[in-house]
């Protein structure tokens, strides 16, 4: 699995879980902030996976062309 492929799967799981945790009145109050925390991990940990490869793609590097290569004083 790909980085995009494993962020979306741990958006995706996260949202489910935290609805979940938040759903069931049978879950005791000290049950309920752990799973909301895990869920928040696993909710940032995939938009950070899900927004890696744009910010570090090696395909993209090689058309990046410098706009100001003149110099000011010529």
């Amino acid at each position: 699995m790909n980085n995009r492929r494993t962020g979306l799967a741990l958006i995706i799981a996260s949202a489910i879980i935290g609805v979940i945790a938040i759903r069931l009145d049978s879950l005791p109050g000290e049950a309920i902030i752990p799973l909301l925390v895990i869920t928040g991990i696993g909710f940032v940990s995939g938009i950070f996976l899900l927004n890696y490869k744009a910010k570090h793609s090696k395909r993209d590097k090689g058309k990046f062309k410098r706009t100001n290569t003149n110099s000011w004083d010529a």
